[in-house]
């Protein structure tokens, strides 16, 4: 029971952790095309890194993946916000 018990608090403290977006990306230039679906309409923005796009990700608790690898053809206006 006790083992069970401090399993769910590392869990919680992960997931707690996971969510504060503090983490700090190398720096490093493997320029890639992100994009995410906001309010029905298809975003593409151009992220120095993969980790720049999973932290831009995590503060705006949206989902981003990879488009394309090196920049986007066209970054949408969202991106400049």
């Amino acid at each position: 029971m006790k083992l069970f018990i401090l399993a769910v608090l590392i869990a919680y403290l992960g997931v707690t952790e996971s969510q504060n977006c503090t983490t700090t990306c190398r720096p490093g230039v493997e320029f890639l095309c992100g994009k995410t679906l906001r309010n029905g309409r298809m975003i593409y923005c151009t992220y120095r890194n993969p980790c720049e796009m999973d932290l831009h990700a995590c503060r705006k608790r949206e989902e981003w993946t990879k488009h394309l690898t090196g920049r986007c053809p066209r970054d949408s206006d969202e991106c400049r916000l």
